[in-house]
């Protein structure tokens, strides 16, 4: 086994800074999530993720904020009722924010080599 370094951006203060200095000291990967950094967080590591395509990203779904639960409402995924919990695995939703989160995080649906 070995061990890979990686950066998680969970509570992380300054998600650009430290995904480049992640990226820099060799880490292969960068674990999100679209309710990190009350729902910055991927757009916060877009640019970074931009400037090192061999970076890996991680990312999850289900977990939301309530402004992504109203965009969730307004796309016809979620209903006012489905928000109120902040975490949904329905299918339709599931597609929206993994679509939601690509493009967030400007990466195409790709697996390491």
């Amino acid at each position: 086994m070995t061990a890979d370094l990686a950066l998680g951006t969970y509570r992380c203060r300054a998600i650009p800074e430290a995904a480049a200095r992640a990226a820099a000291s060799g880490a292969q990967w960068v674990d999100t999530a679209p309710n990190y950094a009350t729902g910055q967080a991927q757009t916060l590591l877009a640019p970074a993720l931009a400037t090192h395509p061999s970076l890996n990203v991680s990312t999850k779904t289900g977990y939301f904020t309530a402004a992504t639960g109203t965009d969730a409402v307004n796309a016809g995924v979620l209903t006012e009722d489905q928000t109120a919990a902040g975490h949904c695995l329905a299918p339709n939703y599931v597609r929206w924010q993994t679509r939601r989160n690509r493009a967030r995080l400007g990466r195409d649906r790709r697996y390491p080599l």
